[in-house]
């Protein structure tokens, strides 16, 4: 197997391995917060948007781990992975990779229906946003089964896992779409009508107006600073594209490539979900210091000497 093949998919691998064990404690501590605690309703939907955007990142990046072993296993042993399960991996991957960035746009839907329609109580309904991904995920399917019934997804011998090959010009072309260009335009869209909005509101601003725009407008900056950044981790994926469709040509490291940085903007999303998620940072930080405090009131009880 070619070295630097080897020393991206190893990368990889503990990048995705770390990355899942990170996001199963998120995913743990935000259930058991919002089993065990009264929350308000929008605090309530914002873990809900937290549980589906960790959800899609464990599922997702737990397929791109798959597809690295699959790659050092096959180079060093020389197994076949061509079964069944294979075309079905390759078929999830691309349905998982939309569903997570229609989770996004979840997120700039519920600061769209509190800025410019918050009388309108039933698009902040906490049923509506616990309904939504499953939609999302339902609809991404559909979107996705086009490349399953042309039979797009093919074993990648060089690689030993199935995907849609850069030769099947079509069917890149519609993931790019999906995946990128769909829910970058929704989104798109959304801070448009937002921002005209809010520039209208300011011809007449008064304090309580401004009191209640305020922590939307952190939000909102938060979310395009997160996304911002999942989009700009998905450009080598583009260069690569160009240089295809320039050179006719493949590179041999194009999908090890991919699947590096992949695993780094899924890895950057988890920090920066906690980071720019008061609510979330909060619960954590929490949790973290409780653990510690028993952790030092264990040891402190099993310091104590016993008498005889």
């Amino acid at each position: 197997m070619n070295q630097v093949a080897f020393i991206l998919c190893f990368m990889t691998f503990i990048i995705c391995s770390f990355t899942c064990l990170f996001s199963c404690i998120i995913l743990i501590c935000v259930i058991h917060h919002l089993y065990h605690n009264r929350l308000q309703q929008e605090d309530r939907i914002t873990f809900i948007h937290c549980i589906n955007i960790y959800s899609l990142v464990l599922a997702y990046i737990g397929i791109i781990a798959s597809f690295n072993i699959q790659t050092v296993l096959g180079n060093l042993y020389e197994y076949d992975f061509n079964t069944s399960w294979c075309v079905v991996l390759g078929y999830l991957a691309p349905t998982l990779a939309c569903s997570l960035f229609w989770a996004f746009v979840n997120q700039a839907f519920f600061r769209l229906c509190r800025v410019v329609y918050p009388t309108v109580r039933r698009l902040q309904s906490y049923q509506l946003y616990i309904i939504l991904p499953f939609i999302e995920l339902i609809f991404s399917c559909i979107l996705m089964s086009l490349i399953l019934f042309l039979h797009s997804i093919i074993y990648l011998p060089t690689d030993y896992y199935c995907f849609v090959p850069f030769t099947n010009v079509y069917s890149m072309f519609w993931l790019v779409l999906n995946n990128y260009g769909s829910p970058v335009g929704v989104l798109l869209f959304i801070y448009i009508r937002i921002t005209i909005f809010l520039r209208r509101q300011t011809n007449t601003p008064t304090l309580i107006v401004k009191q209640r725009q305020h922590p939307d407008l952190l939000v909102i900056r938060r979310i395009l600073i997160t996304v911002g950044f999942v989009i700009s981790l998905g450009i080598p994926a583009m260069i690569f594209l160009v240089m295809f469709f320039i050179t006719n040509e493949q590179y041999p490291l194009t999908f090890p490539f991919l699947c590096f940085f992949i695993s780094i903007s899924m890895l950057g999303l988890c920090l920066l979900t906690i980071i720019f998620t008061p609510q979330l940072k909060k619960t954590v930080v929490k949790i973290v210091q409780q653990n510690r405090v028993t952790f030092l009131n264990d040891s402190f009880i099993a310091s104590i000497p016993t008498r005889q």
